[in-house]
């Protein structure tokens, strides 16, 4: 188990270990609920949608424009 410390705006920094097992990475986005007095962050998904004429194409495709 890892100690966190709670800092002057609310922020905690989540350890190295717990984020590689997780496969969290910097702008991730987490749920942040309260269960039996206990804070619980729940990783979140996200499905980027394809922008007006870039369905049918790769990722890096709609990249390039």
């Amino acid at each position: 188990m890892s100690r966190v410390v709670l800092k002057g705006r609310g922020q905690v920094t989540i350890p190295v270990k717990v984020r590689k097992a997780l496969g969290l990475d910097a702008g991730d986005l987490l749920e942040v609920e309260v269960s039996r007095g206990k804070i619980v962050l729940i990783p979140l998904q996200v499905v980027q949608r394809p922008r007006e004429g870039e369905e049918g194409r790769s990722p890096q495709e709609a990249q390039k424009g």
